[in-house]
């Protein structure tokens, strides 16, 4: 909707609502074109209208009771955003206003994410997910839910691919506050997955739309949100003056005393971090203050840590105890545990800096203990999360299995019967003319091609892994069985090369992946893992999922120097660039066995992948990141020894076998076995 439209619109909603609904439609095209200095002084706008809403048309009700409830969401006013989503709720089912029930759960989403509720953020993701709507502002409105909901589950990727869709419908349906909010989430998302050059440039430009169309609250939370870039990048000039600029802001306009709040915080963190104890001793009592005027008592728990700090270096160790279990107490009793852990790590060095080593050494217990408690939860929660996707995909495919063959005995009885019908009515057809007889096989030759079409697709799907996309063990297995025939049958042809090359590969240290990053980024994992084995293979090669983190890769008419060549083009492929998994860069390197069928004069091919497997377990038990093929095979080489301990037919000069190392996976912060952030 253009401007113009929109203009057009409004006026018309103040036709229909009469002369006296003019004031709230111009205060909340106010706030689309101009944003507000703080969520009070916007409120108190919309308010003072509030006389003229018995008269007004329900799309400008809708908007204003929307506009409401995330004013009070900002202001942290639980009950009265509980009686505005209760009206949307009344207008959605009393007026059968389906926009009015997508932004009551629009606004449901923005509390769980300002709450820092993960949970029910995940089970208003799933209710947001299917929405769709044809007015733009209410698919504005969902794309930006969704963004925000992402970020805070910590998907990156998925909240910066909703935040641009957000970004997009702002601009066409000219909302420019709305595109402000869009860039500074899509800021965070970056920040978050560290690609900090880009956050820098997002944050640039909606700091400088924020400052054209006068959004003074947004301007405030970009500049704080600078301070944090700036501080990630090892720039504490330039934080310093971003989080001065955003104290100076919040100071200058009234009723941005939460704004405030945030930035006396990081100010007086700042400067205890950079050993200017006075001046952050001084900002964190100005914090302390204003957050018992606000009722934040996380706020100040947090702030009391940096106070601590100062206190003690100041030479006032009693000051600094008392100030840190205040603290300690304060979070504990605020249930903020996130803040906690760090908390008490801060007051283990506050005791030691104090010389109370025995005290110290308690509070560093306490802290590694909360730190176990809390990752054995989350190992207990992704533990329940797999068994419960286990128990959901074998259902799926179950189901799946079902609906194909189903599928395929409807689409048969269907061409019987049209078959059966076809004869039936040939003899009237006759009769009729000829014209007639025509019509009926022109109908019956396109409800053939329909069948063919479908019995296409069901077959495409029964032999595809519905995760990767590559060919799943069913097809692996048919293709396989030709292989074998054609060996058979053209064995004693010299000229023709027999030779399938067969890689088996396994992905290194996936259960850590997942316990680590989680089962969806371990997902992510094998589809990329899949996709670039399919960029790198011929067109007639095949990139089976064998199972698992398992991929087997069939490789017609490639002999064992070809697959050396090949597995080292695999390793390089996908140990140089970090796979970006679930918003998180994971450095994946894989472990290769790789053998061509066939290997003896009757040996079945399962049997060389058998071989393969053995080979692959070699790489594993070598170091992994490598690759080991069978380059040649005694004729004479008992089959069960070279089926059974590949490592003692290699011993006992049987078969030949060579190793290949793969590169050193890029991430050059990433310590052994651990993973990191993209940077």
């Amino acid at each position: 909707m253009s401007l113009k439209q929109r203009l057009i619109f409004l006026l018309c909603g103040m036709a229909l609502a009469g002369p006296a609904a003019a004031g709230i439609a111009e205060v909340l095209e106010q706030h689309r074109q101009h944003g507000f200095s703080s969520p009070a002084q916007a409120l108190d706008e919309l308010k003072k209208e509030e006389a003229e809403l018995a008269s007004a048309a329900l799309p400008l009700r809708m908007r204003y009771h929307d506009a409401l409830a995330s004013l009070y969401i900002g202001l942290e006013q639980p009950s009265q955003l509980l009686a505005e989503l209760a009206e949307l709720e009344r207008m959605a089912v009393a007026e059968k206003c389906q926009p009015c029930a997508h932004y009551k759960l629009v606004r449901e989403a923005h509390r769980a994410t300002r709450m820092q509720d993960l949970a029910a953020t995940r089970a208003l993701l799933l209710r947001l997910e299917p929405l769709t709507a044809t007015d733009p502002d209410v698919r504005q409105a969902i794309h930006y839910a969704r963004a925000t909901s992402y970020e805070s589950i910590g998907s990156h990727v998925r909240a910066i691919e909703e935040g641009i869709q957000a970004a997009q419908l702002a601009i066409a349906s000219g909302n420019p506050a709305a595109q402000v909010r869009a860039l500074n989430m899509m800021m965070l998302s970056n920040i978050g997955r560290r690609d900090l050059p880009r956050a820098v440039a997002l944050a640039d430009e909606a700091y400088a739309l924020a400052e054209r169309i006068g959004y003074v609250y947004m301007m405030a939370y970009i500049r704080g949100n600078q301070g944090w870039i700036y501080s990630l990048t090892g720039e504490p000039d330039k934080q310093l003056r971003m989080l001065n600029e955003a104290l100076a802001i919040t100071r200058a306009h009234p009723g941005m005393h939460d704004s405030e709040l945030i930035n006396l915080v990081n100010l007086a963190e700042y400067h205890v971090g950079r050993k200017d104890y006075r001046q952050g001793g001084a900002l964190a009592q100005q914090a302390m203050l204003l957050a018992d005027s606000q009722n934040k008592p996380t706020a100040k728990g947090v702030v009391m840590v940096s106070l601590a700090r100062a206190q003690v270096e100041l030479g006032e160790p009693d000051k600094g105890i008392d100030t840190i279990d205040k603290a300690v107490a304060l979070l504990a009793a605020a249930g903020a545990k996130g803040y906690l852990v760090d908390a008490i790590n801060a007051q283990a060095v506050v005791y030691e800096r104090a010389g109370r080593p025995v005290q110290a050494l308690a509070a560093l217990r306490k802290a590694i203990a909360l730190k176990e408690e809390a990752t054995l939860r989350e190992r207990e929660k992704a533990v329940s999360e797999a068994q419960e996707k286990f128990s959901a995909e074998r259902k799926d495919h179950e189901i799946e299995r079902l609906s194909l063959e189903n599928a395929r005995r409807q689409a048969e009885v269907a061409a019987r019967a049209w078959q059966q019908r076809l004869w039936a009515m040939a003899a009237l057809a006759l009769a009729l003319g000829g014209a007639l007889l025509i019509q009926l096989v022109t109908r019956t030759r396109r409800r053939n091609r329909l069948l063919e079409h479908s019995n296409a697709l069901l077959s495409d799907q029964s032999v595809h892994d519905p995760l990767t996309g590559a060919y799943n063990r069913r097809h692996c297995v048919a293709l396989m069985a030709q292989q074998e025939a054609m060996h058979a049958g053209r064995s004693r042809d010299r000229s023709y090369s027999a030779s399938v090359g067969l890689m088996l590969l396994d992905v290194d240290h996936f259960k850590h992946i997942n316990d680590s990053c989680g089962h969806y980024a371990g997902d992510e994992v094998l589809v990329e893992i899949a996709r670039r084995l399919q960029a790198l293979v011929r067109q007639h090669d095949v990139v089976v999922r064998w199972g698992g983190e398992e991929f087997v890769l069939v490789l017609p008419g490639t002999s064992a120097d070809g697959m050396m060549v090949l597995a080292e083009r695999v390793l390089k492929t996908i140990a140089d660039t970090p796979i970006l998994a679930d918003g998180r860069a994971v450095p994946v390197t894989v472990s290769l066995g790789c053998v061509s069928y066939p290997l003896l004069a009757g040996l079945p091919w399962q049997d060389s992948l058998k071989v393969a497997d053995l080979a692959m377990y070699l790489a594993k038990h070598g170091g992994r990141n490598r690759a080991v093929c069978l380059m040649q095979v005694d004729p004479g080489v008992p089959p069960e020894l070279l089926t059974g301990d590949l490592a003692a037919a290699e011993e006992a000069g049987h078969v030949k076998l060579r190793t290949i190392l793969g590169p050193a996976a890029k991430s050059p912060e990433i310590a052994p076995g651990e993973l990191a952030q993209l940077t």
